[in-house]
């Protein structure tokens, strides 16, 4: 029987991924699949094939793969592009002999406990932080870390159950906040347990993400997107912007490879985050295996005319694309920010108005009878708005906040919540 290949990616089904099956075709001239759990119901023409596999659960994935291997068809690699994948897809490539990251270099990326010890050890600047179960945990920690604290899920994204507490009272109350949301999601995304980080709260609003092109031997920072934060105590993503006025800043290029490094990230594209304190010293508060999420990607497509998920995809089958990366010039702004309408009850959603010149694409998610809640993590958004300019800016803009802000007013009717 004649042998097939094909590259499995996993999580590019996902609402803002679509871009990774154009990347992926740009970087192999191979049939691109895709994994869900029910492909008969969940069919997503988009892909080349998809396989009817868990795709956060690799004994699920070699099931379908050894499936499809009697019919003559074989991975030459599996590539995850979200959290909830970089295991899985990774324990499949070892098993299957095809590569992947280290096993350790994926704990250490999912785990954030982990994760800051790694950094520790090779001297890369990390808020201080301990890792708790129960309430006397928690205090204890307060004791060593001192207040205020940030409280987060050991292993989770999105923003979710990540609460900042200036009081013993507050944190015992961010704790169980954080725990109701591991309680709620965490069988979805194969939390691994019930876990937190009690951390240092780096105070500042001035943070960016950093993608950077690992393999070879090297890394190269492609894009670094500034950031926009929700008002405390919550720290929800509203928006991000690419490129920051921070790129090619020579301090926060070293320390974002660095990062990588540190956790050992041979291949593909991580996502790197860090924070700048009021005396500029910059932080770096997590790193994920994976590219960007919330839509950067297709951010940075638009600002760099270069599709990141080709280069994800080209690094994990070996190829060496980091001088593409080098020659990577941003020639606009572009930017993506989340409609958020008032607290209460939304009565109706006044779409179809003309919209600012600098939209270029606008999505509601929201219905009406939807009740609207704080920006507490990507759950509570109502919608997205990506933007574009001519230009680009030399120092931070709030240009995108503003913008989403001022639609979310104009198509949101919310009203007061009776009973609730």
């Amino acid at each position: 029987m004649q042998t097939k290949e094909y590259v499995l990616l996993l999580g590019a089904d996902q609402y803002l991924r679509e871009r990774a099956f154009s990347g992926a075709k740009q970087a192999v001239d191979l049939p691109v699949w895709a994994a869900t759990e029910d492909s008969v119901r969940k069919l997503n023409r988009t892909f080349d094939n998809m396989l009817s596999a868990d795709p956060k659960d690799s004994d699920s994935l070699l099931r379908a793969i050894h499936a499809q291997s009697a019919q003559g068809w074989h991975p030459r690699m599996v590539i995850p592009l979200n959290d909830w994948t970089v295991d899985s897809a990774n324990t499949v490539n070892r098993v299957l002999g095809l590569g992947g990251l280290d096993a350790t270099t994926v704990t250490n990326a999912r785990n954030k406990y982990a994760m800051k010890q790694a950094f520790l050890t090779a001297g890369v600047q990390v808020p201080d932080s301990r890792l708790v179960q129960s309430e006397q945990e928690l205090l204890d920690a307060i004791e060593s870390v001192g207040l205020p604290v940030v409280i987060k899920p050991y292993d989770f994204g999105g923003s979710g159950g990540v609460v900042l507490a200036t009081t013993r009272e507050e944190a015992v109350a961010g704790l169980a906040e954080s725990k109701a949301v591991i309680a709620q999601y965490g069988s979805s995304f194969n939390i691994l347990g019930d876990k937190y980080l009690v951390e240092q709260f780096i105070d500042s609003d001035d943070e960016v993400s950093v993608e950077v092109l690992c393999g070879a031997g090297r890394a190269q920072v492609l894009a670094v997107t500034e950031k926009y934060l929700s008002p405390r105590p919550w720290f929800a993503e509203v928006a991000h912007l690419v490129p920051s006025h921070r790129t090619g800043d020579p301090v926060l290029t070293d320390l974002a490879v660095r990062a990588c490094t540190a956790l050992g990230i041979d291949r593909g594209l991580a996502h790197v985050e860090i924070k700048f304190d009021a005396d500029g010293t910059a932080w770096v508060i997590e790193v994920a295996a994976r590219p960007g999420g919330d839509g950067i990607m297709d951010q940075v497509e638009r600002a760099y005319s270069l599709n990141p998920y080709r280069l994800h995809v080209g690094s994990y089958l070996g190829s060496d694309l980091l001088d593409v990366v080098v020659g990577a010039v941003p020639t606009k702004t572009s930017a993506i920010a989340f409609l958020k309408a008032a607290p209460g009850r939304i009565q109706d959603i006044l779409d179809g108005k003309p919209l600012p010149p600098e939209v270029r694409s606008i999505n509601i998610s929201a219905k009406r009878g939807d009740l609207s809640q704080a920006a507490k993590n990507w759950s509570t958004r109502e919608g997205l708005v990506e933007l574009e300019w001519d230009e680009l800016f030399s120092e931070k803009t709030l240009l995108p906040v503003t913008v989403a802000n001022e639609l979310s007013d104009q198509i949101f009717v919310s009203g007061e919540t009776v009973g609730e």
